[in-house]
């Protein structure tokens, strides 16, 4: 049987209208987006409108050089620091939280996306350089304080920090480790597949997931460990120096506040009368940003013609607010439907990197850009991939499955596998009896109308008893040929838990460091060369 290549998103379950429009069919989609992701969509006018002033940009170059030196950057890392000085250098942008120990494998599909993509403006003669925002202000700790990967029986496995009450409501970034990580961190790292690699992975994640460091700290050090030879510059947006940079576009919005609600409202409204869903709520009484105070990030909403902080007392004039932002941008954060236009408004940003989620929240947030003046970059999906590993693609050729089939569950594909490999005889024989039951009852339907037009539907009824019991006769053989067959049963566990764990797709449960563990770093490498930008598919990863 041939091996897929790659996998259509409209076979995944679960996959939203809104991305496979976006990916498949872009002129039903086009309104609510400034430009096609295509490659072959490129006009100079849409690089040269991202330019920043050279003030700002060597101030940001400046203290994103500090950042960088800080996690321990490589080189690369260093010498696009240099090229994103100059007045004509753009940026290929992607982000993610900064999830425990990297958090799910899709974080680093998404940074090689990025790099692959900087390259490619880079070969038509635009100089680009690859950033990643790493998502330090979000507050919702039960969102990256676990992660997920196989043990070495590939049965899923989650570890998790045990963050304290203090932690809750405090931005990611800034939550410090605990002597709490110590055992996640050992269970993280004895669950790793054993090999040459493991030794130089474990020294690297114990130096970075430690006791005294932040869930920032921690991921920046790994990240540019991951991508020394990519170059990959990083962002932590709550450095206070970059608030700074951005307090006009605080201070436009604010001034603006109600009518890009406005704004964000009619957008959702079209998209929903779309066909499409909106991914964020936009509630009535909401603003479009946080207020950081305590070390506690609190919304800010609308009561009264006055704005305070979600759940307390505190309230706020606009002025209040205007002086708040002028002196302390600090304690400022945006919303997840602000924080594109605040990102793009600090860096010179051609292109964003985005996964199915954040196209949608896109979708809802052009009308931001609209209304602040500024051009959304293109929305470029990042690559999706399914790795698998030898064991598991022999497993699928010897039972001819294919990886679409997986999605139906161990069930279901235990049907398939019994009936097509272990006994085609049985199986034939049942697809037999059920066609010559239909076609002998369908024989007298003519008959029986003669006689009593009622008695049709008593013929009807009698085919649905003898289809069911036929069916039911066939689950149970199904089900004793599965109890003969342990160990296929176990095979086929295993290779579910490893392509489709916990009925999501690999890349969204597994780390990255259970196949870097496996097979090095050169594993990285070869993702990079796999990566094809002209290709929207789910991609199949043979090893």
């Amino acid at each position: 049987m041939t091996k897929d290549r790659s996998v259509n998103f409209k076979c995944i379950p679960k996959t939203s209208a809104l991305f496979l429009d976006y990916l498949y069919n872009f002129s039903r989609i086009q309104p609510f987006f400034s430009f096609s992701y295509s490659l072959d969509y490129f006009k100079r006018e849409n690089v040269s409108s991202r330019s920043i002033e050279m003030e700002h940009r060597l101030m940001l170059c400046e203290i994103l050089q500090d950042q960088n030196q800080s996690y321990g950057a490589g080189a690369r890392t260093l010498e696009n620091l240099g090229r994103l000085k100059d007045k004509n250098c753009f940026a290929v942008v992607t982000g993610q939280q900064v999830g425990l120990f990297t958090g799910p494998a899709y974080t680093i599909y998404k940074a090689l996306t990025a790099v692959k993509l900087a390259t490619h403006y880079a070969c038509r003669g635009v100089k680009t350089v690859p950033i990643f925002w790493m998502a330090t202000e979000d507050h919702d700790i039960a969102e990256v304080d676990h992660c997920d990967l196989l043990d070495g029986d590939s049965v899923p496995l989650q570890v998790q920090y045990e963050v304290g009450p203090q932690d809750f409501y405090k931005p990611v970034g800034k939550v410090v480790f605990s002597s709490s990580i110590e055992p996640p961190l050992a269970r993280f790292l004895e669950a790793l597949p054993n090999s040459e690699f493991k030794q130089e992975i474990s020294t690297k994640l114990a130096g970075s997931y430690r006791p005294g460091n932040t869930f920032a700290s921690a991921f920046g050090q790994i990240l540019s460990y991951l991508f020394s030879n990519y170059g990959l510059i990083l962002v932590n947006p709550q450095d206070e120096r970059l608030k700074h940079l951005v307090k006009p576009v605080f201070e436009r919005v604010l001034l603006n506040s109600q009518e890009c609600q406005a704004l964000l409202v009619e957008r959702n409204r079209r998209l929903v009368a779309s066909g499409y869903h909106a991914q964020v709520l936009v509630e009535e009484d909401a603003t479009l940003f946080f207020l950081e105070e305590n070390e506690k990030r609190k919304a800010l909403v609308r009561q009264n013609g006055q704005l305070k902080t979600k759940g307390s007392d505190q309230c706020f004039t606009a002025e209040e607010l205007r002086l708040l932002i002028q002196q302390s941008p600090q304690k400022l954060s945006p919303n997840v439907l602000l924080r594109p236009v605040v990102q793009d408004s600090l860096l010179p940003t051609l292109a964003y990197v985005a996964g199915p989620s954040e196209i949608a929240y896109l979708a809802q947030a052009a009308p931001l850009y609209e209304a602040l003046g500024k051009k959304m970059p293109i929305i470029f999906p990042r690559s999706s991939f399914s790795v698998i590993e030898k064991k598991i693609s022999k497993v699928l050729e010897r039972y001819q499955l294919r990886f679409c089939d997986l999605f139906q569950g161990t069930e279901a594909v235990m049907k398939m596998i019994i009936e097509k490999t272990l006994d085609q005889t049985v199986a034939q024989k049942f697809e037999q009896i059920e066609e010559e039951f239909k076609r002998r009852l369908a024989e007298l339907e003519l008959p029986l109308k003669k006689v009593d037009p009622t008695l049709a539907e008593a013929l009807k009824t009698a085919q649905q008893k003898v289809q069911y019991q036929v069916a039911h006769l066939r689950a149970k053989f199904v089900h004793a040929q599965t109890k003969h067959n342990e160990i296929v049963t176990r095979q086929v566990e295993k290779t579910l838990a490893i392509l489709y764990p916990l009925k999501s797709l690999q890349e969204r449960r597994v780390n990255i460091f259970y196949f870097l563990s496996r097979y090095g770093m050169d594993f990285l490498a070869q993702l990079y060369e796999e990566i094809d930008l002209s290709d929207p598919d789910h991609r199949l990863l043979y090893l």
